[in-house]
């Protein structure tokens, strides 16, 4: 059976993990290409106006793989941390996709809530949902997670090797990580030679802060901790329509000023064209030589 894998949306909070359970159970994993110009074409047709830059990202690479896979896997992620929520749309995405954008597609589901039960287990039940035989999915079960620690650990060693004084880049993991929404950005600041940090999510949330969404609440506790002296700017990638980002951007912008650091947010949607993202960092760059 193939099965598609939308590299989207949560594909980014859990590198390597689906594709390396479906292969390990005898399925056939096939991941979406690079968000691009056509992916988003395709959502056209079949995405909600009111979405999110990321979700039409999302329909696209699902309108992509319909014609290439026997099924889709849509898991509905609830948590991935205790007293801590993700996005809402990640528990409605498997419900909304069958009803839409799929087009009567087969999708394969399974819920994700961390706090109450392990990645590992939850793998391994939805291998035997599958048919697969119990010892077989709870080996696969395994090397997934494994092949998502290693990724996720040489994702955050090229962390360490960035020289200072360097530009932190902050985002959800789907802005920062996604070929259309953060490239043009990160190909303008390499082109201008600015050493780049990206933020990482490996870890727990921190349970002293205030703020109960994983993803804001790691970026809030690594502004928190930031250095005048190692980091010359914050950039925040966001897209249109995220109420999120729109909620806690004033929030890091606050923090960023209380250590006298540059903060720029770069809102990204489909319109966005290399021009005016290129015209927007350069004007922050210049400013930060007149401090």
């Amino acid at each position: 059976m193939r099965i598609g894998i939308p590299r989207a949306f949560y594909y980014f909070n859990y590198p390597g993990l689906w594709e390396t359970f479906f292969r390990e159970i005898g399925m056939v994993p096939v991941v979406s290409g690079l968000s691009t110009k056509k992916t988003l074409e395709l959502a056209a047709a079949v995405t909600e106006t009111e979405h999110c830059l990321p979700h039409k990202l999302f329909d696209g690479h699902i309108a992509s793989l319909l014609e290439k896979v026997d099924a889709l896997f849509i898991p509905r992620i609830v948590s991935m941390a205790k007293k801590f929520v993700v996005c809402t749309k990640f528990g409605a995405l498997p419900c909304a996709c069958t009803a839409g954008v799929a087009r009567g597609k087969r999708v394969i589901t399974v819920d994700i809530n961390e706090p109450q039960k392990s990645l590992d287990k939850t793998l391994k039940e939805l291998g035997v949902s599958l048919g697969i035989e119990s010892k077989k999915s709870s080996r696969a079960a395994g090397l997934a997670v494994k092949a998502m620690r290693e990724e996720q650990k040489k994702m955050d060693e090229r962390i360490f090797n960035i020289p200072a004084p360097r530009f932190l880049l902050l985002g959800h993991p789907y802005t920062l990580h996604d070929n259309f929404i953060a490239e043009p950005i990160i190909r303008k600041l390499k082109s201008l030679d600015v050493n780049m940090e990206f933020i990482s999510f490996t870890g727990k949330p921190d349970l002293s802060c205030y703020i109960r969404w994983c993803t804001f609440n790691k970026i809030f506790i690594k502004l928190k901790t930031l250095k005048p002296d190692i980091y010359s700017g914050v950039i925040q990638i966001t897209t249109f329509n995220c109420g999120g980002d729109s909620a806690m951007i004033d929030e890091f912008r606050r923090l960023c000023a209380e250590k006298n650091i540059p903060y720029l947010a770069v809102m990204v949607d489909e319109h966005s064209g290399q021009a005016g993202l290129d015209t927007r960092l350069e004007a922050f760059l210049d400013s930060l030589t007149w401090r």
